[in-house]
């Protein structure tokens, strides 16, 4: 027998990697946060530094930045009509770069906002190319609610995940020029902090990132924000009639967790409960997938790493709200003990679910942890899954689909995702589609017919709701596992979904 690195048993493979993981995930441990940008403010004017690229911001046309803030060589450029990011000046002292480039932004309210972010974004890689050592943004008082943008766009924009590549990115620090006031950037960086950690999670192989390694990942950043951590075991889990989790975790040589985290502060306003599905590797089970489907599936658990981070951020925050964190994490493996399509799965519901497609694995280890949540009755429950390649279909890979049974609370979760430039699209819970989940010989079938896929699964996991009226169900399987560039973040995985949960808390906390 193997010893894990939360000191947990595992059954021994001959010539297999799993010999390997409790050291790796121990490394892992042991290491910071993949490096991104540093990010600091002044009021300072800017003065030309050897190594520095300053941006000069234009809103059509019109600079963002005040004369006084920039060297008075450059205080009159104006851009192209067309121009982003376009080098105005490139001189070399002492061997040594210095570059002013100006960046055209159009656009109001959200939309500005947004190209903010990806202007940092794009001048980090500017700088780069130019091989300079700095980035440099300045910002009038009129615009200094632009702030957080900036931040966001360098803590944010500024992060790589190269920790397997021998050639690193060059970390590069950002400052704004800007007279703005600190106390949004302090919570920036909370949030930027814990988005960064879910993308961590998840950029790692699956033979590093696991149930066991996760589940201790989770302990040791739940515990450090303030959240009151239990882990679920094989054992457990078994105790607590958790037959879903069970079922789907079962053929993997890493048995499956339950991780659960609570926060409660003096006199909570409500208790808000998040669920987040955490399949660390998901090959389909016996109803396997192309191998060109199963790169990108240690993604699998981004609701999981969503869910988790953001409860570490609002515990963080200390927001004057009652937390309570569920996420159900398994290997969706395949070998002589895995389920087998047409088994018969019961939940901790006691409801039974007959199995016509291993693939559809997410809402068997939801339904289980769902069950859990409403047990404690909280006043709203939001679970998050990478659920349906039919989100994907619908919506594309930059929109998130929402479903609620109540709208006003799903629309306070559109908004909180609008604001924060997070993307979601509500679908409805159209009950006559589950009549496709009608099953001879269980309570219901985990799958049905292709269309309305991801309105089917949202059914599904509806049937687990109970004594709770406000519950919505996102499921993120566009943004969540989209590892292409997304405005401001590069590539790799985008921690979709914390930066909303934790906007939707703070709603919920005034």
């Amino acid at each position: 027998m193997e010893i894990s690195a939360t000191g947990e048993k595992l059954p021994c493979r001959t010539g297999s990697i799993y010999n390997q993981i409790a050291t790796a995930a121990t490394a892992r441990h042991k290491e910071v946060l993949m490096p991104t940008s540093r990010f600091t403010m002044t009021a300072a004017p800017a003065v030309e530094t050897a190594g520095d690229l300053l941006v000069l911001p234009f809103r059509d046309g019109t600079p963002m930045f005040d004369a006084r803030q920039v060297p008075r060589a450059v205080a009159d450029c104006r851009p192209a009509k067309k121009a982003e990011m376009l080098p105005v000046r490139l001189s070399d002292r002492k061997g040594e770069r210095t570059a002013v480039c100006m960046h055209r932004m159009a656009g109001d309210g959200g939309e500005l906002v947004r190209e903010v972010k990806k202007m940092v974004y794009t001048a980090l890689a500017k700088a780069r190319e130019l091989q300079l050592k700095r980035v440099v943004v300045a910002l009038g008082a009129s615009y200094s609610y632009l702030a957080t943008a900036v931040q966001e766009g360098a803590l944010l924009g500024g992060y790589a995940f190269d920790r397997y590549r021998k050639k690193k990115k060059k970390s590069l620090p950002v400052v704004l020029i800007c007279d703005a006031s600190p106390g949004a950037l302090k919570k920036g960086a909370v949030v930027a902090r814990f988005v960064n950690d879910a993308r961590d999670l998840l950029n790692e192989p699956p033979a590093v990132m696991n149930p066991q390694t996760l589940s201790a990942a989770f302990e040791e950043s739940g515990v450090q924000s303030g959240l009151v951590v239990e882990t679920w075991t094989q054992q457990k889990l078994e105790a607590e009639r958790c037959g879903g989790i069970l079922a789907v975790g079962g053929g993997s040589a890493v048995p499956p967790r339950l991780v659960i985290g609570r926060y409660i502060p003096d006199q909570p306003k409500l208790h808000l409960a998040l669920v987040g599905k955490g399949i660390t590797f998901d090959s389909g089970g016996y109803s396997i997938k192309p191998t060109k489907s199963m790169e990108d599936m240690k993604m699998d658990m981004a609701g999981a790493a969503a869910m988790w981070s953001a409860a570490c951020a609002i515990a963080s925050l200390r927001l004057p709200l009652r937390l309570t964190v569920y996420c159900p994490l398994a290997h969706n493996a395949i070998s002589g003990t895995a389920y087998n399509v047409s088994d018969i799965v019961t939940t901790r519901s006691g409801q039974t679910v007959e199995v016509v497609n291993t693939d559809a694995e997410g809402r068997i280890i939801l339904a289980d942890a769902i069950t859990l949540a409403c047990e404690e009755k909280p006043d709203r429950l939001v679970d998050a899954a990478t659920l349906t390649g039919a989100a994907v279909v619908a919506l594309g890979e930059d929109i998130a689909a929402a479903f609620g049974t109540d709208r006003e609370f799903t629309g306070d979760l559109i908004h909180a995702g609008a604001d924060t430039g997070e993307r979601f699209w509500e679908l409805p819970l159209h009950k006559p589609y589950f009549s496709q989940y009608d099953s001879p010989v269980a309570d219901m079938k985990n799958s049905g017919e292709r269309w309305a896929g991801a309105i089917g699964a949202a059914l599904f996991l509806q049937r687990f709701v109970k004594d709770v009226d406000r519950w919505i169900h996102l499921d993120i399987a566009g943004p969540g596992c989209r590892t292409g560039v997304l405005d401001h973040l590069g590539t790799g995985a985008k921690g979709f979904g914390v930066k909303t949960i934790v906007a939707l808390a703070e709603q919920l906390a005034k």
